[in-house]
């Protein structure tokens, strides 16, 4: 049985991953879910809503029946008498006096106190959701500088292949025309170092790749060894919308509840409450206290209760709560100018890299053409291959920026995206 059970999770283990090892391939949004649901302090929101549900249960039991039992033996140094005697009749209280009794109480109506205090639990327990939801949020921002960290190295990587592909083939031309005579073996030796060179730029490429990879691994508790990480598209359709969706407002709007339920929990508290009462017990005397002996006995009624004293303090309880209310409006609305300050900042930075794309493709095309004429012109005798070297270099460092400002401009998209709350 116990086989079978170390089964079935293996099996749903590998339905869970199957889309992920699969087809090979992971996304900016599968690490920031998978980073989300691994992170430690995502476990606070069932333990909030746990303990939420205890304090509503323990308010709803407020209307269970209340039963109290009091019992007390006293020894009084004065009593009833009768200021005159009556023949036939004897009137003895003890001074010895004992009683029993229990006591059953049924809430009828308790001013909506207990409908005040679940809806401020309830509040309260959004209030703390939200809060961790704002400290989950700032996890996105990790994932996507490291993701896209990842994507920075790949794209150096692929140009570093590139560069050495192209190096390869202009050893194998130096070489030729080594051996026909038109090229000096330094020729060939500088291209091999600029292979060294190469070698050495890619090693150091994958240490720094890994140690991201090794990152992102922590983060979202998977094995991302061998994954393809995809490229995200560059869209902005995203930016839009005139709304902010970032869970700071949640938290600010969660806060407002939380203060208008403790407005409304100030009413409750200078209502009057009403129960019925079962009282039944036995002593001695009982309630004829003409006779001195143990006599069982029973009440029935309906109690009000009114504490006027909340009258007091309601006024300042109520301006302080109203004051705070106008005060989390105002950080509100503070974090909402803010930020959209920095999203229109942000969309200059876009708009700054798509710019820079832009020439950078015509610079990298302007880069080809001279060094293809370079090679042509090298194999025909016209310049050295120092001059052929510079204009390799020249093709490779417009690709690799071209690289780096592509990244750069899906930086400033996520940049935004994180912004805004996307």
């Amino acid at each position: 049985m116990k086989k079978c059970q170390e089964y079935i999770v293996a099996a749903i283990f590998v339905i869970l991953l199957f889309p992920l090892t699969a087809e090979a391939q992971v996304t900016i949004d599968q690490c920031m879910s998978m980073a989300r649901e691994n992170y430690p302090q995502i476990r606070q929101l069932n333990l909030i809503d746990e303990a939420a549900r205890y304090d509503v249960a323990s308010i709803t039991k407020s209307w269970l029946p209340h039963l109290t039992i009091s019992g007390k033996a006293t020894y009084q140094s004065d009593v009833v008498e009768m200021p005159f005697d009556i023949p036939g009749f004897s009137f003895n209280l003890p001074h010895d006096q004992y009683s029993l009794v229990g006591e059953i109480s049924q809430t009828i109506w308790d001013g909506g106190m207990s409908g005040s205090s679940r809806e401020v639990t309830e509040t309260g327990s959004a209030v703390q959701k939200e809060q961790v939801e704002v400290s989950l949020y700032a996890i996105n921002e990790r994932v996507e500088k490291i993701f896209l960290g990842i994507l920075l190295y790949d794209s150096q990587l692929e140009q570093n292949g590139i560069l050495r592909n192209g190096l390869e083939r202009n050893a194998s031309q130096a070489l030729a025309c080594i051996e026909s005579g038109t090229a000096y073996r330094s020729d060939l030796e500088m291209i091999e170092v600029s292979i060294l060179n190469c070698e050495q730029q890619r090693e150091e490429l994958l240490k720094d790749r890994q140690a991201y990879l090794t990152m992102l691994e922590k983060l979202t508790g998977m094995s991302l060894d061998g994954q393809e990480f995809i490229v995200p598209d560059a869209d902005t359709d995203f930016m839009m919308r005139d709304t902010i969706s970032r869970p700071e407002i949640g938290l600010y709007d969660a806060q407002l509840r939380q203060q208008e339920a403790m407005i409304r929990q100030l009413d409750t508290k200078i209502s009057p409450q009403f129960s019925l009462s079962l009282q039944g017990g036995i002593g001695r005397p009982g309630l004829n206290i003409l006779k001195n002996s143990f006599q069982p006995y029973w009440t029935a009624g309906l109690r009000m209760s009114w504490d006027i004293g909340a009258l007091y303090t309601r006024k300042d309880e109520k301006r302080k709560l109203d004051a705070q209310i106008r005060k989390i409006e105002s950080d509100k609305e503070t974090f909402i100018f803010n930020t959209g300050l920095d999203a229109t900042q942000m969309m200059g930075a876009i708009d700054k890299a798509r710019s820079l794309l832009e020439k950078d493709r015509q610079i990298i095309a302007l880069r080809e053409s001279i060094r293809a004429s370079g090679e042509e012109q090298y194999r025909n005798g016209v310049i050295t291959m120092t001059d052929l070297m510079s204009r390799i270099d020249d093709e490779y460092n417009a690709k690799v920026a071209e690289s780096i400002h592509r990244i750069q401009l899906l930086m400033a998209i996520y940049d935004l995206k994180t912004c805004v709350g996307y």
